[in-house]
């Protein structure tokens, strides 16, 4: 095996494959779109490589030298979508070996029940399931044409550096203003911890894998969303949770996603006005600090239809063919996250 191209290296998942296959003497180049955010990275002897995407030139030179792809870089609709039609490209014109494309269950919209990976991709979802839907239809294209190809379709994926599954939810927890949602939160928790993903990837690469092929990745314990709340809260030493009341919630934030659309708009387009803002006035920094923890403590209704939806997304395939086998289970995996949570600084 040659030298592995990790695209989208300073994000979750993809530094967890650089620094796991470094660890394990596995040749890898951890290929990234800027120097400022590949301060983990460059504690180790890693091959750190400017591989923007969207530029084809880079996605060449990072290339050169590796007989394999783990394609993990996801953003705006310009990344994942033009930005995995330039690696499935570059990577066909090479000879690529084999390119692993990370995808995500969010392919399967608002599918319910057993959904294995026959179940036709619905197209109903928010903007990120609509772009991974994008991107794996460029990556059924180049396997039409050859291109060796094998996806992944993780679950929720946990663990230290995960904002969204570990950070976030750890803050709610610890802010003693979040709890259980009685019915509303009964749905199905499929977690998934980084190093099964990683895991996964590694024999995904291997050449008995065929390619062409659509896995999901997904752990072994199958647990509803109100029973991670309460094992996330007992793992933080916190006291027990109560038992909220789902209706007001969902009203409050029909409310509040105007703000969040706002919000999201005005950091992108007066991001150092309000930061100049921020550091003037009191007053503004003291709304703006009521507001964002507002904003965060109450789920979205996306989120609150997550934690409702009876779904399963089983792994039979991975097991057979990849010879896939989840590793961490929950209660170790909340250990390990709160672990690192504490020896960071994160809880606050």
């Amino acid at each position: 095996m040659q030298k592995i191209l990790v695209t989208g290296a300073t994000g979750f998942v993809g530094a967890w494959v650089v620094e796991s296959f470094q660890l394990s003497g596995i040749p890898v180049r951890a290929g990234i779109r800027s120097w400022t955010s590949a301060a983990r990275l460059a504690r180790r002897a890693v091959d750190i490589v400017p591989c923007d995407v969207l530029s084809k030139t880079q996605l060449r030179s990072a290339m050169e030298g590796c007989d394999a792809v783990v394609h993990c870089a996801v953003g705006n609709e310009a990344v994942t979508v033009s930005g995995t039609q330039n690696v499935l490209a570059m990577a066909h014109e090479m000879g690529i070996r084999r390119v692993v494309h990370l995808s995500s269950v969010a392919v399967y919209g608002n599918a319910t029940g057993v959904v294995d990976e026959n179940r036709q991709n619905n197209g109903r979802g928010n903007a990120y399931a609509k772009r991974k839907i994008a991107a794996e239809l460029i990556c059924e294209k180049f396997i039409s044409r050859g291109t060796p190809i094998v996806v992944l379709r993780p679950t929720i994926i946990y663990g230290p550096f995960s904002y969204a599954w570990t950070v976030s939810f750890a803050n709610r927890l610890w802010s003693g203003h979040w709890g259980t949602f009685g019915k509303a939160g009964e749905g199905k928790c499929n977690l998934v911890y980084v190093t099964d993903v990683v895991q996964a990837i590694y024999r995904a690469l291997q050449p008995e894998t065929a390619p062409g092929e659509v896995f999901n990745v997904n752990g072994e314990e199958i647990i509803t969303w109100n029973d991670y709340f309460v094992r996330f809260n007992e793992a933080l030493g916190r006291p027990p949770l109560r038992t909220l009341n789902a209706w007001p919630i969902a009203v409050k934030s029909r409310l509040l996603s105007p703000v969040r659309v706002a919000g999201r708009f005005a950091l992108t387009r007066f991001n150092d006005t309000l930061m100049s803002l921020h550091a003037k006035s009191s007053l503004a920094a003291k709304y703006m600090k009521v507001t964002e923890s507002s904003l965060k403590l109450t789920p979205t209704n996306d989120q609150l239809k997550l934690y409702g939806m009876d779904v399963h997304y089983p792994i039979e395939k991975a097991c057979k063919e990849l010879g896939y086998r989840p590793q961490v289970g929950v209660t170790q995996g909340l250990e390990f996250g709160v672990a690192w949570l504490r020896q960071h600084g994160l809880l606050y």
